[in-house]
């Protein structure tokens, strides 16, 4: 993507920003079969992604990887939702 498509991607308004994102996670789920999971780190982004994912797919596993060096709120945070 070019720096003029992004700029013109950021400009849309949120509602279509979001059904976009949704169209394309049901692409990501037919292409795979369904067979797929979200890396899930407990951060904003992942956060989001796992919330719309799962508005269409609420079995879909998330996987978090501990590494050691989270903080100890994240590691909280990520207990909070289920199938992680």
């Amino acid at each position: 993507m070019d720096q003029k498509s992004l700029e013109n991607m950021q400009k849309l308004p949120l509602e279509l920003k979001i059904s976009k994102s949704k169209q394309r996670i049901q692409e990501w789920y037919r292409e795979n079969s369904g067979m797929v999971y979200i890396a899930f780190s407990g951060g904003k982004d992942s956060t989001v992604l796992l919330h719309l994912v799962r508005e269409l797919y609420p079995d879909v596993p998330a996987v978090f990887s501990d590494t050691g060096l989270e903080y100890p709120e994240i590691r909280v945070f990520v207990k909070t939702f289920e199938n992680v």
